[in-house]
């Protein structure tokens, strides 16, 4: 799994428990070597390796002020990584007969709406409620990712809902929604008689001895031996403060140290009363018919990890970024071999964490960390026959738009702005394509004809397909966008989004004085950068005037706004 990253580091310590070569020790140092010297925030990292290498490295200032040192000891917040252990203490729960699968979530959350059809507490645990992902209508809000937002304020915002997305159990959420894990972690709460951050404090983290590991349920909570949330931008340190005070879907506290206790336990080499409930984080999440989701970065785990192949080797992905903090962790069950990096300087850390990784199981690989565009089974198209796969593409469930076109006789897929693109190679076979660019992941298109429009399916790897369909873009004329203005109301949020007309461009004026622009995509259909409003479909009545328009994106489906009358 490939990314771009960019960190600085400062050498810091290392804990072992079984002893490398100081040859090998000096090779994962090696990784790490760009950062060492520098007084800047840094990462803790660690490492099990079969049933003896058992190691974590420490680099970089946990406060750069008072010049503190990371250590193994440190705490990081790591964001995504917390889902599994709520996951875990839901099955907890369970196995303690204090909660039933089949339990509606109302009995836990009595203020919450009754909805057409019923939602199960399994269905939050499997990923598949038909709730909107809270941090789409906090972006609704105009709230901004620094902004104070506690468990109380999730709450409203979930349970303003009043109509579900789909049935329950019929179809996955938003791939990184919180929604799911903010109501766990009140069930667990509910069903527990104690607060989440206590119950899994007792139940989960004291049992396993993860004694630098807790749960902020308040996010102006004290927190000892903490690596402050730092930015570098532009070459300047900037304090990144974190006003989280959501438990369950994220807010969870951990060291190296401790993380390398629990991923001990997880792959089955340290002993624990919870061993086998923990090996369940593993299973896939499922719908009520069984089928499993093949997300784009894998298949997604009751514990939030995706399992994917990499370089043809069975693996689990977790990763986490929140404020300053980031986290990503590799696991490779045939290998034995666990690695991450959690870090306090804002930047993706997948890549040492991998490299960290290849130095033990480079030669395992089955597959080019890089694939050869030579070698893959391509064919020869006229540009005549390609001409007719150019055009714009346009996915309706998530909002997002591209266009094809070729340049220089290859066929190209970019998005709207950009000139060139990725180039993409023909397939032998039927109008099947595959994209040519660095790394070893598999991007297949594959064309078909829908409601006689052409359309694509893009797949990476096992991933389900994404559906793109041809659509002819529409331009409109200043005079005909006034016809989208007005006043908008979404009734459940008492939300208003005053549209108007200014040079040239339709534009939405909302809430915390934010701003969005609209490009036209096609009749009555309009795209914006903005993540909460990447969609917009108006609706008319039956004389053809405007009167509202509803929200398709990922994380929010079909939410209603009503124009209001002057």
């Amino acid at each position: 799994m490939k990314k771009t990253f960019l960190f600085i580091f400062f050498c810091g310590t290392l804990s072992a428990l079984a002893q490398l070569s100081p040859i090998e020790e000096q090779e994962i140092d090696s990784i790490f070597q760009s950062w060492k010297d520098k007084d800047a925030p840094g990462v803790a990292s660690g490492l099990i390796y079969g049933k003896t290498i058992k190691y974590t490295k420490a680099f970089g200032l946990a406060d750069v002020e008072n010049k503190k040192p990371i250590t193994p000891q440190t705490k990081f917040q790591v964001d995504y990584l917390s889902r599994q252990f709520t996951a875990l203490a839901i099955l907890l729960l369970e196995e303690q007969g204090k909660i039933a699968w089949n339990d509606p979530i109302q009995k836990y959350l009595p203020d919450f709406p009754e909805y057409e059809h019923p939602l199960a507490v399994s269905h939050l645990l499997n990923h598949s409620s038909g709730l909107n992902d809270y941090e789409m209508l906090k972006g609704l809000l105009g709230k901004q990712e620094n902004d104070v937002f506690t468990h109380e304020d999730a709450l409203l915002l979930i349970k303003s809902q009043r109509k579900l997305n789909f049935v329950p159990g019929t179809q996955f959420s938003f791939m990184t929604s919180k929604t799911e894990l903010t109501l766990l972690a009140e069930i667990i709460k509910k069903a527990s008689g104690q607060s989440f951050s206590e119950f899994t404090g007792t139940n989960i983290f004291g049992p396993l001895q993860m004694n630098h590991t807790m749960f902020v349920e308040d996010y102006n909570t004290i927190i000892p031996n903490v690596a402050k949330s730092y930015q570098i931008a532009e070459e300047e340190l900037f304090f990144r403060k974190t006003n989280i005070g959501n438990a369950g879907p994220t807010n969870l506290y951990t060291s190296a140290q401790d993380l390398l206790k629990w991923y001990d336990t997880l792959t089955g080499n340290s002993q624990s009363e919870l061993a086998s409930l923990i090996k369940r984080l593993d299973e896939p999440v499922k719908l009520d018919d069984g089928s499993v989701f093949e997300s784009w970065w894998g298949r997604l785990t009751l514990g939030r990890a995706f399992y994917h192949k990499e370089r043809g080797l069975p693996a689990f992905w977790q990763f986490g970024l929140a404020g300053g903090y980031a986290a990503n962790v590799f696991r490779f069950p045939e290998q034995e071999l666990t690695s991450f990096v959690i870090g306090n300087n804002n930047t993706y850390n997948g890549m040492p964490a991998m490299l960290q990784a290849n130095h033990f199981i480079e030669n395992e690989y089955t597959e080019p960390s890089s694939i050869d565009p030579t070698q893959i089974d391509s064919k020869n198209v006229p540009p005549k026959q390609l001409k007719k796969f150019e055009g714009h593409y346009w996915d309706a469930k998530r909002g997002i738009a591209r266009k094809l076109h070729i340049v220089e006789d290859t066929l190209f897929y970019a998005r709207l702005e950009a000139d060139r693109g990725a180039p993409m190679l023909p397939l032998t076979g039927e109008d099947r394509f595959q994209l040519q660019i660095e790394g070893d992941e598999k991007i297949i298109f594959s064309f078909k004809t829908i409601d006689e429009n052409l359309a694509y399916e893009i797949t990476l790897g096992d991933s389900r397909p994404y559906t793109y369909v041809q659509y002819q873009p529409v331009e409109y004329t200043p005079q005909e966008l006034e016809g989208y203005t007005g006043r908008f109301l979404m009734q459940d949020l008492n939300l208003v989004y005053h549209f108007k007309v200014e040079k040239g461009q339709l534009i939405a004026l909302g809430p915390e004085g934010s701003e969005l622009t609209f490009h036209s995509v096609s009749n009555d259909v309009f795209r914006s950068p903005t993540p909460s409003m990447g969609s917009i479909r108006f609706q008319r009545n039956q004389s053809g005037a405007i009167i509202g328009f509803a929200i398709y994106t990922d994380g929010i489906q079909n939410m209603q706004f009503k124009k209001l009358s002057l």
